[in-house]
């Protein structure tokens, strides 16, 4: 018999000054794409607030409530764009790209034409022409809060693991919970004591979880 696993919760980082995990910012007035970024920099930010990981998202959803409900016609831009003319993908604004399960309201492949990022009242992310004018989230894109937030499952490994992300030797599971916290696409993360291995997996890359004496499993939350 398999044994149940031991859940814990393990935030993983420190608020910053102002009491919040992400340096976020609302600019609560319709603006074009660009027009919205502009002000974000002008107020000292890198640009448009980037959420490529589920907290980032979860934050952001709880930042922008209050325009999102209020406002039926109206959506937020976020610093997701089109790349370049020539490979047309989406790329948040630090380079880095989207996760297999960003909740997405559309398929972006039928929409070659519209270049920007919204979350839109729902909370989903759906694209811009970038000319409507809508609000704006900001954020800095430097030196990102490392934050990941899930349960331990002690003495489990994932099943059925189809590909990892990486494998690399780490000294504790807590190191092996950092490094799944510093990519965005790390759904799951299992530290083996013997090997004193860490492996990173991303979304739909394993089944399920089963009984390992040596394990230790990370299973991060996703998005909501």
């Amino acid at each position: 018999m398999s044994r149940q696993p031991l859940l814990l919760w393990l935030p993983l980082m420190f608020a910053l000054g102002k009491g919040t995990l992400f340096d976020f910012h609302v600019i609560p007035t319709r603006q074009s794409y660009q027009s919205g970024e502009s002000l974000c920099r002008g107020l000292g930010y890198d640009g448009l607030a980037i959420i490529s990981s589920p907290e980032m998202y979860r934050y952001a959803l709880q930042l922008t409530k209050p325009l999102r409900t209020n406002d039926q016609t109206c959506g937020v831009y976020v610093g997701l764009r089109r790349n370049s003319v020539e490979t047309h993908l989406m790329t948040w604004d630090d380079g880095s790209s989207f996760a297999e399960d960003t909740p997405w309201l559309v398929d972006i492949s039928l929409y070659p034409q519209l270049d920007y990022g919204v979350l839109n009242r729902a909370g989903d992310l759906t694209l811009s022409s970038g000319t409507w004018g809508q609000y704006s989230l900001c954020g800095n894109h430097n030196n990102l809060p490392t934050e990941a937030q899930g349960i331990t499952a002690v003495g489990q490994q994932p099943d059925s693991v189809s590909s990892s992300l990486s494998v690399i030797k780490v000294p504790s599971y807590m190191e092996c919970v950092l490094l799944c916290g510093r990519d965005c696409r790390c759904r799951a993360a299992e530290f083996n004591s013997n090997l004193l291995t860490c492996m990173i997996l991303s979304p739909g890359s394993y089944t399920g979880l089963k009984a390992s004496g040596q394990s230790q499993t990370f299973v991060r939350n996703g998005y909501i």
